[in-house]
């Protein structure tokens, strides 16, 4: 799908390229300043459409480095906070056994040892 989008824009493209050489065959002086060229305009207008492009295509081309380079950043910064995450729940854990184990011997230490009986129970 995105082949027959690529190449039907083109196309279009080429067909105002075309349309615009022939409605434009006048000649127009170009002067860079050490040098001066005669040129037809539908050059001229080609070339200067082409640079346009190039210049889009660009500053495109840098927004896009600097969101891949934020997207990694931001993926390493949420791959540290998951890291955290999961020593904490560890860490939560092992502490929830420690004193799961603790009540579990303190409860034994109260079944071993005999109750004292109160003055009024005898």
């Amino acid at each position: 799908m995105f082949k027959l989008l690529s190449l039907v824009l083109t196309l279009c493209f080429v067909f105002i390229g075309v349309s615009l050489g022939v409605l434009n065959p006048s000649e127009v002086m170009l002067d860079l300043f050490f040098v001066q060229m005669q040129l037809p305009l539908s050059v001229v207008m080609a070339v200067l459409f082409i640079c346009g492009m190039l210049l889009g295509a660009l500053f495109i081309l840098m927004q896009v480095i600097r969101l891949n380079w934020m997207l990694r950043r931001k993926t390493k910064e949420n791959q540290k906070l998951s890291d955290q995450i999961v020593q904490l729940k560890k860490a939560q854990v092992q502490q929830s056994a420690d004193r799961l184990a603790k009540d579990v011997q303190r409860v034994e230490v109260d079944q071993e040892q005999p109750k004292a009986l109160s003055y009024q129970q005898l």
